[in-house]
């Protein structure tokens, strides 16, 4: 799958799928725009692919807000003089069912989680269409495809990115662009670790009992995941678009809980 010559935008790419999405793009070839919110962990992440020999850049900034997400857009092309991949990673997950949820919590998600990405993605067809051609992977969760019990903020807007996927694959498909989304299952990230460690108890039980009821019986690694991004930005799936890749280890086929 080689993307030589290709320029890719990669938000919340400091730690977890959004950096092993971006070290397997570079990997292949291509030039990458990283982005996060802590300055620290993606110079490390930037140091590492510079050493790999990747020609890569960072941005640091909040992308709940709007004008950054333009600014983050033209930034990557102005530094590499394209921009023919986004991935738009980047997000947060509430805690809470709908009494549980305030306002701010609720707007916040919406903002970081649904708003950034039809604004980036806005911005980046924008140059697509000039291009005549460009690649949009939008990282959702099964939890947009099935609902989860007391993450309504969150799953709300797992949701409505993969109605946003269908409808922008649909309307830029004569103009060359493509639009994705990959549906992670349990994947083992800081925000998983997170959030295990909010149950309480023992961390590595915690993980093993959330391993339990995936069919596959196991959490996957990031890297899982970034080969699924690296599959959908390559011309190797030159024939997909408006289509949502789980990649849970089987959980959205079931109807229910999976046997232990």
């Amino acid at each position: 799958m080689d993307m030589a010559g290709k320029v890719a935008l990669v938000t919340g790419s400091t730690t977890g799928i959004g950096e092993a999405s971006a070290r397997a793009l570079a990997n292949q070839g291509a030039k990458v725009m990283l982005h996060g919110r802590d300055e620290a962990r993606g110079q490390k992440v930037l140091d590492d692919l510079r050493a790999a020999g990747a020609d890569a850049e960072l941005t640091i900034g909040e992308i709940a807000d709007a004008e950054f997400c333009q600014r983050l857009v033209e930034g990557c092309v102005e530094r590499f003089g394209a921009i023919d991949v986004l991935v738009n990673n980047a997000g947060i997950l509430p805690e809470g069912n709908a009494l549980e949820t305030d306002n701010d919590t609720w707007m916040n998600c919406m903002q970081v989680n649904l708003n950034s990405v039809f604004f980036l993605s806005r911005a980046a067809v924008e140059h697509m269409v000039k291009a005549g051609s460009g690649n949009i992977i939008n990282i959702s969760s099964e939890w947009g495809l099935n609902g989860e019990q007391g993450f309504v903020a969150y799953c709300t807007t797992k949701g409505g990115l993969l109605q946003m996927t269908r409808c922008m694959a649909l309307d830029h498909a004569q103009q060359g662009i493509r639009v994705n989304a990959v549906c992670p299952g349990e994947i083992h990230t800081q925000m998983v670790d997170n959030w295990l460690a909010s149950e309480g108890g023992d961390p590595e039980e915690n993980l093993a009992k959330l391993a339990s009821g995936i069919p596959m019986r196991r959490v996957a690694q990031p890297d899982e995941v970034a080969n699924c991004v690296l599959f959908l930005a390559s011309e190797a799936s030159s024939y997909v678009t408006g289509s949502a890749l789980s990649v849970d280890g089987g959980n959205n086929a079931t109807g229910g809980v999976y046997p232990v």
